[in-house]
């Protein structure tokens, strides 16, 4: 999967930096941070539940002004729901209308759809997804506890029979086997369903995941530039760096 020059799911995880801020001003912050530290991160992320507070025209006009200015980068368009650890408060129907809006009038490469929305939101999206050449990840984040190791890898499937091109499952660990049980379902997953998959246990506990997680087969890491969208997200070119480690001792 090339976009943009980076090819996701070959070498080692690309590094995906979010743009949390909800104003101009703050983003404007961020796209400067961001060109300081040029080689520290290959994607950006819009968390757009940021922007709830605006209208749908300075939504989608946000994500524009984002997207035009930062046009060299593969960007994906994330709207995280408050029941999934973000700050998004919208109805699933008004979930629904956002994601396609943004899909038909902005410059997007790629889209998180939250797996577990209705079954007719998920199939209409990743349908409109497809039509526009909009590359599909398909996440779930539970910030409360760990699934049991059987039911991470029938979501998985579940997800790519569903249309995903890159599978994310992000959950909060108990302890350190939930840890090594993340790790195990993302390599038991990339082997088995030969797909592009992200695993991430989150939190301090959970670090490891983010900077070995290529080791296991995850294809992407996800970091920050000035402020963190997750807990446990490490600074972007402190991740760069301990992912060339990593990949040095291979």
């Amino acid at each position: 999967m090339n976009i943009k020059g980076v090819d996701i799911g070959a070498g080692m995880p690309k590094v995906v930096v979010s743009f949390s801020g909800n104003s101009k001003k703050m983003i404007d912050e961020e796209m400067e941070a961001a060109r300081r530290n040029t080689s520290a991160f290959d994607i950006l992320e819009i968390r757009s539940d940021a922007f709830d507070a605006l209208s749908r025209e300075d939504h989608v006009g946000m994500v524009e002004y984002i997207t035009s200015h930062m046009a060299g980068y593969p960007i994906i368009y994330t709207y995280r729901t408050l029941k999934e650890g973000g700050k998004g408060q919208k109805t699933a129907a008004e979930y629904e209308s956002l994601l396609a809006d943004v899909m038909e009038r902005c410059n997007i490469d790629m889209v998180d759809i939250e797996f577990f929305m209705y079954e007719d939101i998920i199939d209409n999206l990743v349908a409109r997804a497809k039509s526009k050449g909009i590359g599909i990840i398909l996440s779930q984040h539970d910030f409360q506890d760990t699934p049991h190791f059987d039911e991470m890898m029938a979501t998985y499937r579940d997800m790519l029979e569903s249309g995903g091109d890159i599978l994310k499952l992000a959950y909060q660990p108990g302890g350190g086997r939930d840890v090594l049980s993340i790790l195990s379902a993302v390599h038991d997953a990339r082997q088995q369903f030969d797909c592009r998959v992200v695993g991430i246990a989150m939190g301090e506990l959970g670090k490891i995941t983010r900077v070995a997680g290529g080791v296991f087969g995850s294809c992407l890491t996800y970091g920050y530039i000035l402020h963190k969208a997750a807990p446990g997200q490490i600074h972007a070119e402190d991740l760069k760096e301990n992912l060339r480690l990593f990949e040095e001792g291979k």
